[in-house]
């Protein structure tokens, strides 16, 4: 899944980092609590360590859920999925809004698709309302629904905007693949909340964040993907039909509020190590940050240079300078 400011890329130079300054922590009970698509608390999970994920959108949870909470997949697995996948389309609130047959007529999906993908969520409801799936099944199979809908969006990798002109993507046919499962033989927590919320009743020896680094809000780039897991007919709005998100937006998103909202956080949390990935051009000065930093406990700094691709004037892609690095701010609290 493409997602903006994955660590999938850097997960050695995170795993390094916290085994270098902290050791073996395959015992250790380990929290990253801006979990996005959950690869970090996965990989922490195959290291053995009891893991605590967080993130305060749904759609990451389902992923959460599916990656860190299970240690199994649901009873039925097979069955279920193959009754999902053999389901007739129906026009429901995807069709209308995100086909350009629908009364949106916004671009996002094949009609074809967009039909199976109501034709889902509808299926799903009422498999747990009836008591067939568990509501941790539930969003097991909203995970593998949320992989399918990535694969045949006709975007180019967010939901802030649909494609003018059809990617190929787009007409092939939507289809839930069996997502693994992995124990660690410890039993895993998972949350949707605000981190301001979920930091007062965590606790554990390791922290990780993984703060957003730019002005950018996630709702709006993800919408689509939190009205597949809600399924919840939301006002929407605008040309991309959004959903409306003023109740979640991140003062770390904000260059004004951004290093005290991270500094109370860490003053906050019930952990001794804590390691937070930045970069050199986030909206927070990592000096400022680091100084205020030193007020709670002591700290290292870690880099990593990496390259980052953009879009020119001509609608090429072009590397960057070079000079962008990937920062592990490790904070060891007094």
């Amino acid at each position: 899944m493409r997602y903006i400011g994955s660590k999938n890329r850097i997960l050695n130079f995170i795993d390094d980092t916290i085994t270098g300054t902290y050791g073996d922590y395959s015992n250790a009970t380990v929290a990253d609590l801006f979990a996005g698509t959950a690869c970090v608390g996965e990989m922490f999970k195959k290291k053995g360590a009891r893991v605590i994920s967080n993130d305060y959108m749904y759609f990451s949870y389902a992923l959460q859920i599916s990656k860190i909470k299970r240690n199994n997949v649901p009873r039925d697995y097979e069955r279920i999925l193959n009754e999902l996948n053999s389901l007739e389309g129906i026009e429901g609130f995807i069709f209308r809004e995100y086909t350009l047959s629908g009364e949106g007529e916004r671009n996002y999906f094949w009609e074809e698709n967009a039909k199976k993908i109501d034709a889902i969520c509808l299926y799903l409801e009422e498999a747990l309302n009836n008591g067939i799936i568990s509501r941790d099944e539930f969003y097991y199979y909203k995970a593998s629904l949320i992989d399918a809908v990535t694969r045949v969006s006709n975007t180019s990798g967010t939901y802030g905007s649909f494609l003018k002109i059809d990617d190929d993507r787009k007409y092939k046919k939507i289809h839930l693949e069996k997502l693994p499962a992995f124990s660690n033989g410890k039993e895993n927590e998972c949350y949707c909340e605000d981190i301001t919320s979920v930091i007062q009743h965590v606790h554990g020896e390791i922290l990780y964040l993984d703060p957003p680094y730019n002005n950018r809000q996630y709702p709006p780039y993800y919408h689509i993907l939190e009205t597949v897991t809600l399924y919840d007919n939301p006002n929407i709005y605008g040309k991309t039909g959004r959903r409306h998100y003023e109740e979640k937006l991140s003062p770390l998103c904000m260059k004004d509020k951004a290093v005290s909202s991270m500094v109370n956080i860490v003053r906050r949390a019930d952990f001794e190590h804590i390691y937070i990935s930045y970069s050199t051009d986030g909206i927070m000065p990592y000096e400022e940050l680091c100084e205020k930093l030193e007020e709670i406990g002591e700290i290292q700094v870690f880099f990593k240079p990496y390259r980052r691709y953009k879009a020119n004037s001509n609608g090429n892609i072009e590397e960057d300078n070079g000079k962008l690095k990937e920062i592990i701010i490790y904070v060891k609290k007094r």
